[in-house]
């Protein structure tokens, strides 16, 4: 096997231990696939996944503020990829993390957070094409009370997960 893909192979692992629960093992993974991904030449679609993978596992350990935290570290490193910036997949995926982004401070009860991840993910995307950004971000708007449930009930709606 070339070591130049050895990071695939890894973060395949991570997400066998993510499917039985271990997130903190599949977390292990995914974050040293992305540092062997960085090493390969146009890994930015690696980059993009493989960060997904691990955001997914902090979100299932409820640590809220590390999604937050990772999530500006990917909108800061995408952000200087200039040749990726009109390309539909790099706007969806920056939206996602805005959206990510605005979820965990949902969990956090940071309504005013929210609001501003979502309406940074609307204006990057079309907001029919963000539904569960901009649903959230019309609770918010209204005030409304909003639980961990509800939250769950939402993501599932949406297949956030």
């Amino acid at each position: 096997m070339k070591k130049i893909n050895l990071h695939y192979n890894i973060a395949e692992q991570g997400k066998v231990y993510a499917t039985k629960g271990n997130h903190k093992e599949a977390l292990r993974h995914y974050k040293e696939a992305l540092r062997m991904s960085q090493q390969v030449p146009k890994s930015d679609i690696f980059f993009q996944h493989y960060s997904q993978c691990a955001m997914e596992s902090l979100e299932q350990m409820k640590a809220y503020n590390e999604v937050i935290i990772f999530c500006d570290k990917c909108i800061d490193f995408m952000e200087t990829k200039d040749d990726l910036q009109a390309h539909p997949i790099f706007i969806k995926y920056l939206a996602s993390l805005w959206e990510r982004k605005g979820i965990q401070y949902l969990y956090l009860n940071d309504k005013e957070g929210a609001i501003e991840a979502f309406e940074k993910a609307i204006t990057i995307v079309k907001p029919n094409k963000i539904l569960l950004a901009q649903e959230l971000h019309n609770w918010c708007k209204r005030g409304y009370t909003i639980s961990k449930q509800q939250i769950e009930n939402l993501l599932k709606k949406h297949q956030y997960y």
